[in-house]
């Protein structure tokens, strides 16, 4: 063996010695524990899971109140200073209807009285519970249920689509992964390729210093020697670039050692079934059944902005009158309360009317894509079974195939030592051998291809990867 040839052998053991060997679940593992978008979309999760809260904030207590001072004319045209003061909470129900607590104060000082029983300055205290109750729009206050579905939706739909990336970026991995795979075939079909013909070499060179061979021969196999070579360091540079992309997405150094274990076998498996599980992952799917979700709630919104305000009001309360006259103190406390219907009817509902429109096309549209997402699946799973099922066939084909060449290799080589074949012919054979080994390996990872390419539309991918947790207050600023 030359100097080059013990180099380049001796630097790709050191190369394979050192490389870390990475299954795709670890190398997803990886990525997901590193790459920026997988913590932009938690927090679009947990963006979304906040709209709960706020809908469940619209029950919250309500404290209102007020102040004023005024100076106005009574009904005798009188100067009164009025001081008026109110307090109140109030919250609205799930049901829909609006419960309140008030307090009011309000005194007046008179410049002239009339009369001597009538008490100047005079104070009015009121305190009462009132309720509010929709019998029309705002009934079971949809605003509130819907609310909560909406939101429910709304982060179901932001976990799809975080899944969603999730799947996008296992798709990029894999096809940076399978290539690079398919480049290590490739320069380990050379390796095998360059031994052989230094094994020939060695062996031209005995017969070419004992006069047995002719230096044409000693040329062609060296021509065949450099050849390889060549293409081995043109592979070399293909495969720093994979591997430089792969370190990247798992935020490794640039010259992180990689290879790739791609090899998936997998059993067959009927259509059906991995459908069904299709049909039931698929995150795509899942979004569209959420917007559907949506669609409904928002068609029940606009059918109730529909409907006529009809509300039922109620209040009980006490009121005091206290003042000064005449006659002296005066302090009276009466219990009231009252009961009213009240009535509200928009004279023209055509906003409405478009606005349920509008909701009802919108859960149409959702519904159509989905189907048509449904049948797209379909027929994704339907190719990817039949190319599977194909490329299986095809890769005992190649392993005949390379069964054949070395018995035709093993042949010719005894042949070549009784002297009764040429050194060209035997490097035609050496290269078929290659080629139909290269073939083999290239097909066991197209195979592998397809079933990771039906793992990920299962979701299957996924076992045994954790994914990231929500964010921590400090990672989030």
């Amino acid at each position: 063996m030359n100097r080059l040839g013990i180099f380049v052998v001796s630097t790709l053991f050191n190369i394979s010695l050192a490389a870390e060997t990475l299954s795709v679940q670890q190398v997803l593992q990886q990525v997901l524990d590193n790459y920026p978008s997988v913590h932009t979309a938690l927090l679009q999760v947990q963006r979304a899971q906040l709209e709960q809260s706020r809908v469940q904030g619209q029950l919250d207590w309500q404290l209102q109140g007020q102040a004023g001072l005024s100076r106005e004319t009574s009904l005798f045209g009188t100067a009164t200073d009025r001081l008026d003061l109110s307090a109140g909470v109030s919250r609205q129900l799930s049901g829909g209807g609006t419960l309140g607590f008030n307090a009011n104060i309000i005194r007046d000082d008179a410049e002239d009285t009339f009369g001597g029983s009538i008490p100047n300055p005079a104070s009015k205290t009121r305190l009462d519970v009132n309720y509010r109750h929709p019998l029309g729009r705002g009934a079971n206050n949809p605003a509130y249920q819907e609310g909560l579905i909406s939101a429910e939706q709304l982060a179901r739909i932001a976990q799809q689509e975080q899944q969603q990336l999730y799947d996008q970026l296992a798709t990029q991995v894999l096809q940076l992964y399978l290539s690079l795979a398919s480049t290590q075939a490739q320069l380990n079909n050379l390796d095998r390729t360059i031994e052989r013909s230094q094994r020939l070499q060695r062996y031209i060179d005995r017969e070419f210093q004992l006069g047995l061979s002719e230096e044409k021969d000693v040329l062609q196999v060296k021509a065949r020697l450099r050849a390889n070579e060549a293409e081995r360091e043109s592979l070399q540079v293909v495969y720093q670039q994979q591997r430089i992309s792969l370190n990247k997405l798992m935020g490794k150094d640039w010259d992180h050692p990689l290879r790739a274990d791609a090899i998936k076998p997998a059993k067959p498996q009927p259509f059906d079934a991995v459908f069904q599980r299709v049909r039931s992952y698929q995150p795509a799917i899942q979004r569209l059944d959420a917007q559907i979700e949506l669609a409904q709630s928002q068609i029940r919104s606009r059918r109730d902005a529909r409907e006529d305000d009809i509300d039922l009001v109620m209040y009980l309360g006490n009121e005091t009158n206290d003042g000064d006259s005449l006659a002296g103190d005066v302090s009276e406390s009466e219990l009231v309360g009252g009961l009213r219907l009240e009535y509200r009817r928009g004279l023209n509902k055509t906003a409405q009317d478009a606005e349920l429109k509008q909701a009802l096309l919108d859960r149409e549209i959702t519904q159509q894509q989905r189907e048509q997402l449904l049948r797209d699946y379909y027929y994704d799973v339907a190719s990817l079974l039949a190319e599977a099922e194909a490329a299986q066939r095809a890769l005992k084909g190649y392993g005949k195939s390379v069964d054949a060449e070395q018995r035709k290799m093993n042949e010719a080589m005894q042949r070549y030592r009784d002297g009764r074949i040429e050194t060209d012919r035997i490097i035609d054979y050496e290269s078929q051998l290659a080629s139909a080994e290269l073939a083999r390996a290239l097909q066991a990872i197209e195979l592998s291809r397809r079933n990771y390419q039906l793992e990920v539309l299962q979701g299957t991918i996924w076992q045994g990867v954790k994914f990231p947790d929500a964010l921590s207050n400090e990672e989030q600023r």
